[in-house]
């Protein structure tokens, strides 16, 4: 069997080195327009802040790729894929027949108006490597998400005055609800790096080369813009071969992660999937659902009937030391989404266990009797549990009860870790 992979992240390889360990004998050819092996996307703030060589970026090299019998066509580009003769075509000319085909296009971070030099983007190595070369002294980012206070963060490393706008009324608006917003925006200027919450870019300043940024409430001078206001899956290939899209702009799939066209599959940050509370379709662009998703591609790719379980939200940032990390859905999220059949209480407001002492902070959401999600500052140890607890749907006043039995809570030692999140204030 012949399988044609078009994509070098980490859904393409995770998809890749599945296939080959489940099967020794299919021919498995990878195409990539980048030119290097699979590195990380998670550790470019690292590279341009100097705390890793740009060598630690990369998570394989080609040698592993041909130690799995990978055939790798980088440096290469799909124009066309032909659902009915199951081929693709490259930009080189040449025609690959397949016999299954995974989709793992990734996504490209959304830039607005005007490229002038010294506006950014980052989501590859090579803007990594534009936004190291440029050496600026004066950054604007736009955008408070994990990428963009990663993004800042490194800047400031480098020496940069930094500045963050949010169109949001806090940071973090994916993660955090407002107390947990205000305490890593207090980290963040008590280092220099100034935010401007509530405030919309209009415009970039200057000729062929920046020299500020327009917002709806004031001018900001700089010499470096960085966009980091989201991602937009790359669909175009699917678009051409007739391929349904979501609601969301990603590419459909069922639970196989099989598209509208038979044999052909998809996985990573070009797809809408489930979120595995709810079951409702979002675009959930972070590498461990794209690693999972790959992963249940090949088994199903290959004839293994495999279930994608659903994506998680889940953030992790390290703010100056400060551990910042969130999962499943923010009091505010719920509030929007509390009335989808999932969640089975339309009528119910969620509830807050909140505590915060010594620098740590927590927040656990709760909507009827399940936990939806967890807020945390500097406190990591135990937050795997609470999210095992979250996605099982344990059950909080089951865990209360449970909590009470002496005898219950001697032959379940994980208890007594658990046990001081769900007190009540």
């Amino acid at each position: 069997m012949k399988v044609v992979i078009i994509g070098n992240g980490i859904a393409g390889f995770s998809a890749a080195s599945a296939i080959r360990r489940l099967n020794e004998q299919c021919e498995v050819t990878m195409i990539a327009r980048e030119t290097t092996p699979l590195y990380s996307a998670c550790v470019l703030p690292d590279y341009i802040a100097g705390k890793i060589p740009r060598k630690h970026t990369f998570v394989k090299t080609n040698i592993d790729y041909q130690q799995l019998g990978i055939n790798t066509l980088f440096d290469s580009e799909v124009q066309e894929i032909d659902s009915y003769r199951r081929t693709v075509s490259l930009d080189s000319g040449r025609c690959l027949p397949y016999d299954k085909l995974i989709l793992s296009t990734g996504s490209d971070a959304m830039v607005f108006g005007e490229r002038k030099k010294g506006v950014f983007k980052l989501k590859t190595l090579d803007d990594a490597d534009e936004i190291l070369k440029h050496n600026g002294s004066k950054a604007v980012v736009i955008g408070a998400g994990a990428i963009g206070i990663e993004i800042a963060i490194a800047l400031h490393c480098q020496g940069y005055k930094v500045i963050v706008v949010e169109m949001m009324d806090q940071i973090l608006p994916l993660g955090l609800d407002q107390c947990g917003a205000d305490k890593v925006r207090e980290i963040l200027e008590e280092k220099g790096i100034v935010v401007f919450n509530g405030e919309r870019a209009i415009g970039t300043l200057g000729g062929k080369r920046v020299q500020g940024l327009a917002t709806d409430k004031r001018e900001l001078d700089c010499d470096t813009l960085i966009w980091a206001v989201g991602m937009r899956p790359q669909v175009d290939l699917a678009r051409q071969a007739d391929i349904a899209l979501g609601a969301r702009g990603g590419i459909r799939v069922d639970g196989h992660m099989e598209t509208s066209a038979s044999g052909i599959y998809a996985c990573g940050d070009c797809v809408e999937s489930p979120d595995i509370l709810t079951g409702e379709s979002y675009l959930n662009l972070f590498w461990h659902n794209a690693n999972r998703q790959g992963v249940v591609a090949a088994h199903n790719c290959i004839g293994q009937a495999t279930t994608y379980p659903g994506s998680q939200n889940i953030v992790n940032v390290d703010v100056f030391g400060n551990q910042v990390a969130a999962f499943g859905f923010t009091e505010e999220a719920v509030h929007r989404f509390k009335d989808i059949p999932a969640f089975h209480r339309k009528q119910a407001d969620p509830s807050i266990i909140e505590h915060e002492q010594d620098g740590r902070y927590y927040r656990l959401v709760i909507l009827g009797d399940r936990c939806m999600g967890g807020q945390f500052v500097n406190v990591t140890r135990d937050i795997g549990m609470l999210w095992s607890i979250m996605v099982k749907g344990r059950s909080i006043s089951g865990l209360r009860k449970m909590f009470a039995n002496e005898e219950l809570m001697e032959r379940r030692p994980w208890l007594h870790r658990v046990k001081p999140f769900f007190k009540t204030n």
